[in-house]
């Protein structure tokens, strides 16, 4: 009977420990998961941290500025044209359309504000170099010159010291401008016109200036004539800068000066 009954103690506290095992393994997962999950969200601190400045720096730093677009301005407030035929705007259809024309709106669309011309139909260089008018404080000065002096055969000689004192007056009442000088409008084969253009080139380059040649402009059948048209300026001939001939002068001169060549 005690035997029994012993037995019935030593199962129920089998049972007891059989039971005391399961919960101590139940006990021990969830020991473990808490262990897991505070590891996990310890790793995840620094990212969350991480999202939360970025979020932080993100509200408080304003917007870039967009870039600013280069200016297209230009430094030539007061211009000068100095030319003959060519000048004035002989054979382009309409005068908007002569080289002159172009090159004046884009000079003023770019900022120039004043721009004064002295040109005459058939005008050498010693004509226009000792005109009364010349305006001062000039920034830019334009000089187309010459062509009728290829034409009239003047002396290269006399040619190249007219054209040097014509930049040293302009100087001398514009201490700052900038010259660029054009060729000759004229047969590129004949030795007049090549010399004169050596001279001009020159004479421009020794005044800090730059040269244009029109040679190769003058030699294409397409940017002259045909005779007879009529323009603004009377009848067209074979020899001056038709529309398409002043355009073709207007963009080399525009890329000269760093302005857009468009029409």
């Amino acid at each position: 009977m005690i035997d029994k009954h012993r037995d019935t103690l030593l199962q129920g506290q089998n049972v007891r420990n059989a039971y005391g095992d399961n919960r101590m393994s139940l006990r021990q997962k969830i020991t473990i998961a808490l262990v897991l999950i505070a590891v996990v969200a310890v790793a995840l601190v620094p990212a969350i941290q991480g999202i939360i400045s970025s979020n932080s720096q993100a509200a408080e730093t304003p917007p870039s500025a967009a870039p600013e677009e280069p200016a297209t301005g230009n430094n030539f407030d007061r211009v000068l044209f100095a030319g003959d035929s060519i000048s004035v705007g002989r054979d382009a259809h309409l005068l908007p359309e002569s080289f002159r024309a172009i090159t004046s709106r884009h000079l003023k669309a770019a900022g120039t504000e004043s721009i004064t011309t002295i040109a005459k139909s058939g005008a050498k260089l010693n004509y226009i170099a000792h005109s009364k008018s010349l305006p001062k404080d000039l920034d830019l000065a334009i000089i187309e010159l010459g062509t009728n002096d290829a034409g009239g055969k003047t002396p290269t000689d006399t040619f190249r010291k007219e054209y040097q004192n014509y930049l040293k007056r302009i100087r001398s009442v514009s201490p700052s401008v900038h010259f660029v000088c054009l060729g000759v409008w004229y047969r590129p084969e004949t030795q007049i016109a090549q010399d004169l253009d050596t001279v001009i080139q020159q004479t421009c380059e020794a005044n800090s200036g730059t040269f244009v040649s029109l040679s190769d402009l003058y030699s294409n059948a397409k940017n002259r004539g045909p005779r007879g048209m009529q323009t603004w300026k009377g009848k067209s001939d074979l020899f001056h800068p038709n529309t398409a001939g002043h355009l073709a002068i207007a963009k080399r001169l525009l890329q000269e000066l760093s302005l857009p060549a468009t029409s």
